[in-house]
């Protein structure tokens, strides 16, 4: 039966809004949500990722970005916002990772808080960047994703209804995938007739698939014409010679994570009018 993809629950990409976005509330941003103070307070900030979750990550950002359905599908709370940054492709600038370790200059986290701060300061940047600069490394507990090809996020989310028909549909993934693999059929967006149906009738609808410049961790799904109202799914070709793979060699993982027989990667809306979201949601 059809399900929400499971990377997204564990690598948290579940949410409500809108591309492998940092943040909930206004791009890959991080809102200026707080969580209650707990009775102890964390240790001096510090250039890195356990000082950085508790000083920042969770005060700041885990209230909005949490849960079972965390905004823009990023998780920062501390069990999953090392796998949903690292590497994981923006979904406002799929050219563009979330963190590159050693380069916060093309890290997406960074040139937000530069731009929107988001509840960050300044001085809270400059320790976000030494950390990055210094190889972005895990805490001694994080348990890294990168050793296993897998589908890091998506955007639109399944169960998103757009309000405006949305110009491509981003795919990411957790590690480069292999150009020669993409194209023939690898990746289909189709228009389903009944939303509710585990395996809805589907009808091909024409759209290019290609790699962002400069970020082969990612996938976009461009309709060839605007989307009309209605349902619409994204499917990975399962057939032999057509699937995925990364550049190493490795198939996403058989079956991959809550990846229903279909391997439906999303399932999503365009509204005929006003969507019950709110925006940024």
């Amino acid at each position: 039966m059809f399900a929400k993809y499971p990377a997204i629950q564990q690598l948290r990409w579940a949410s409500a809004a809108s591309v492998l976005m940092l943040g909930a509330c206004g791009g890959d941003s991080m809102p200026n949500t707080t969580t209650p103070a707990s009775n102890s307070s964390p240790p001096p900030l510090m250039a890195t990722f356990d000082s950085i979750q508790a000083n920042i990550f969770t005060p700041i950002c885990s209230g909005c970005h949490g849960g079972a359905n965390p905004a823009e599908n990023l998780n920062l709370d501390a069990t999953h916002s090392y796998n949903d940054l690292i590497n994981v492709p923006s979904t406002e600038e799929p050219s563009i990772v979330r963190v590159k370790p050693g380069d916060p200059s093309q890290s997406y986290l960074v040139l937000h808080i530069q731009k929107e701060g988001d509840g960050a300061s300044a001085t809270d940047l400059s320790f976000i960047e030494q950390w990055i600069t210094d190889g972005a490394p895990p805490s001694t507990t994080a348990t890294t994703m990168a050793d296993k090809f897998e589908i890091a996020a998506v955007q639109p989310d399944s169960g998103d209804v757009e309000n405006a028909p949305p110009p491509r549909i981003i795919v990411g993934f957790t590690q480069e995938l292999d150009p020669n693999r993409i194209g023939g059929g690898s990746v289909l967006l189709e228009r389903v007739e009944d939303d509710a149906a585990p395996q809805a009738a589907a009808t091909p609808i024409p759209a290019t698939v290609s790699m962002p410049a400069g970020n082969a961790r990612a996938l976009l799904v461009t309709p060839s014409s605007a989307l009309m109202p209605g349902n619409y799914q994204v499917v990975l070709n399962p057939a032999a010679g057509a699937e995925l793979a990364s550049i190493g060699g490795a198939a996403l993982s058989a079956p991959a994570p809550g990846v229903n027989v279909e391997h439906v990667v999303t399932r999503f809306s365009v509204a005929a009018g006003e969507s019950s979201k709110s925006p940024g949601h």
